[in-house]
Order: structure tokens, then C-alpha cells, then sequence
């Protein structure tokens, strides 16, 4: 039997969302698990961007890096309080997939942790550690591409472009020298951090309102 799992696919399931009232409760805890990873990760990349800045925009960044990430983790916790009230519908094929797919996902995420860590080292070594944001970045970014692959989620792709982009252009103008709001070469990595927060809260928004979206559909 050719059957799809639908445990963490906000956008495959907007589909079969328009058509029913509600979603199986695996689906509903797989966008809740989106929303807190990728949550986390983006107050990390503003939190890390707000404390090389300073004065009024520090205070601000600190602020606005609080306040949206506490809304989306909000909006994360109303997605897992939903799903508790809905049964539990699972096909023994269904679990099957799903431990197959959290278990891929524990091996991207632990290549894209070590990778992290290998990279930090060499270049903290060879003291560039001015590439350390860039590079970073670039592994986040590419490590979304599986993802959107073994979810099912094609925003995942765009995420991934967007912060591999991003990433390329800071390593490229700190590779020829080129300045960005002063001589530093690490304002290039308030560049990246700010821009990674941006991209992951923007990846955050979109499957929080479709979690919305579902939660509704049932009032």
C-alpha cells in the first residue's frame, strides 16, 4: 500500500485543511515541532546579533527578539494543546514512517551540529574566526534542503536558499575585503545574524498561520 505520511508537512496538508475540519493529531504535533525548533534557533541568531550591537538598537533588538520569539512559542503551545484534544489516529504503516523520518532527522541534525562544531574549530584555529557566522549560516542553510525533502515542506527550500545566499555573499565580500557599515570585518556577521534571524522568523510565520488556519477550522 502507497501511502504518505503527513507528520510534519504544514504545506502538503493545506490541501486535504480545505476540505476537512480537522487534521490527525500527528500532523498538528509535527507543525507545533517546527514552530518550536526553528523558534529557538531564530531567538539564538537575534539574540547573538543583538549583543553585538549597542545603545538605543541594542535595547530594541533585545526587546523585539523577546517578544516574537515568546509569540511564536505561544502560538507553539496553543498547536500542542490543540492536538491533545484530537485522537489518536495512527496506522501501525503510518508510525512505521514516522520513526523512519524523526530518525533521518536526528542524523541531519546531528551532521549539521557537527559540521558546526568541526568548522568553528578549524577556522577558530587558523584565527578566522570572522568566517565562523558565515560558515555556520551556510551549513543551516544547506542542511534545510533535506529537510524540505523528508517533510515534505517546499518553504523549507526557500529557507535554505534564501540563508545559503546569505551566507555566500558575507563570505565572498570578507574574502576580497570589501566593508559593510565600517572597517570591521565582523560586521559582516551582525549582517549574517540578523539576516538568519530574519529569514528563520519569516519560515516561523508561515507555518504558524497555517497552524492557525487549522486550529480554526474546527470552531
Amino acid at each position: 500500500m502507497n501511502r504518505k505520511m503527513t507528520i510534519t508537512s504544514p504545506v502538503q496538508l493545506e490541501h486535504q485543511a480545505s476540505r476537512e475540519l480537522e487534521l490527525p493529531r500527528p500532523a498538528v504535533l509535527g507543525i507545533a515541532s517546527g514552530i518550536f525548533f526553528l523558534t529557538f534557533f531564530g531567538a539564538y541568531w537575534g539574540f547573538i546579533s543583538a549583543a553585538f550591537m549597542s545603545g538605543a538598537f541594542q535595547v530594541f533588538a533585545f526587546i523585539l527578539v523577546g517578544i516574537v520569539s515568546l509569540s511564536f512559542f505561544g502560538i507553539g503551545v496553543m498547536l500542542l494543546r490543540y492536538a491533545r484534544s484530537l485522537p489518536k489516529t495512527l496506522s501501525p504503516e503510518d508510525a512505521a514512517v514516522g520513526k523512519r523520518i524523526w530518525m533521518w532527522f536526528g542524523i541531519i541534525f546531528g551532521t549539521e551540529i557537527l559540521l558546526i562544531a568541526l568548522a568553528s574549530i578549524l577556522l577558530s584555529t587558523l584565527q578566522l574566526d570572522r568566517f565562523i557566522p558565515p560558515v555556520t549560516a551556510l551549513i543551516v542553510g544547506i542542511h534545510f534542503f533535506p529537510l524540505a525533502l523528508l517533510f515534505r515542506v517546499p518553504v523549507y527550500y526557500l529557507t535554505g536558499v534564501l540563508l545559503s545566499a546569505l551566507a555566500l555573499v558575507a563570505l565572498v565580500a570578507l574574502l576580497l575585503g570589501l566593508p559593510i557599515a565600517g572597517p570591521s570585518p565582523y560586521n559582516w556577521s551582525l549582517f549574517v545574524g540578523v539576516g538568519t534571524t530574519l529569514v528563520l522568523w519569516l519560515t516561523v510565520f508561515f507555518i504558524a498561520r497555517f497552524g492557525l488556519r487549522v486550529m480554526q477550522q474546527r470552531v
